[in-house]
């Protein structure tokens, strides 16, 4: 047999970002192949096990398989960021651990999360007053909405599907998700900056510009936000 050369592609030939996704989550990867369509990247995905009840305990038991998930992906990859992307579960857990575990097992000179990408978002656009939009129950959107108003920002009004199993949250149609966005718009009688739709498995890409340009408030959502910001951190152009 002939023995033949080869070339290598560099390293440094693309941007290369890495998402821990959960096991249950039916919606984030399609929707960011959507976001960065026209952007020249590697993205790797690994999963990380969830049970399908979203809970306090089940969320922040995610912790305990986060080293695992990271170390899965290839042993020699070095990454430009990599996003945990589950909201509830980043606000359980802890920005600062999850970048923590997931640097410990992997280098990567960014870490981000849609809960701190959320904030950053916010804080971006100069917004104070936030309109809150999620499929959680209520204990979970509870929790949620007060991290988010101890981070500087006032939540008035919010409206939740009440839905606790995740494989049920990711069939939730866009077209149910804009109905509720532009109604929670309308009850607040222009009294919100940007309203923010959380959780990575709602389906919203599809109706965030719609509900925008109908109601002239910024709609922002899990994935978008977790999006940008990964995007930002390594350079690669991306709107809110």
């Amino acid at each position: 047999m002939k023995t033949i050369g080869y070339q290598l592609i560099p390293e440094s030939a693309q941007i290369r970002l890495g998402m821990i996704v959960l096991q249950s989550d039916v919606t984030i990867e399609d929707e960011f192949r959507r976001y960065f369509a026209d952007a020249d990247l590697s993205l790797l995905v690994s999963r990380i096990p969830f049970e399908d009840e979203v809970t306090e305990k089940t969320l922040g038991d995610m912790a305990l398989h986060l080293t695992q998930s990271t170390a899965l992906f290839p042993v020699a990859h070095a990454f430009d960021a990599i996003g945990y992307a589950c909201t509830s579960g980043a606000m359980q857990i802890g920005g600062d651990r999850i970048r923590q575990l997931i640097t410990n097992e992997r280098k990567s000179r960014y870490v981000s999360d849609p809960m701190q990408a959320a904030l950053l978002a916010f804080e971006s656009l100069g917004a104070n007053n936030i309109g809150y939009l999620a499929p959680y129950s209520t204990p979970v959107c509870t929790t949620m909405i007060e991290h988010i108003e101890s981070q500087g920002f006032s939540i008035t009004h919010s409206a939740s599907f009440d839905e606790e199993h995740d494989q049920v949250v990711g069939r939730i149609s866009p077209d149910t998700i804009y109905q509720a966005a532009i109604e929670l718009i309308a009850s607040a009688d222009g009294d919100i900056d940007v309203l923010f739709i959380a959780c990575t498995n709602m389906k919203c890409a599809t109706v965030l510009d719609s509900i925008t340009s109908q109601t002239g408030v910024t709609a922002l959502s899990s994935n978008k936000v977790l999006a940008w910001d990964l995007a930002r951190s390594a350079g690669i152009p991306l709107d809110l």
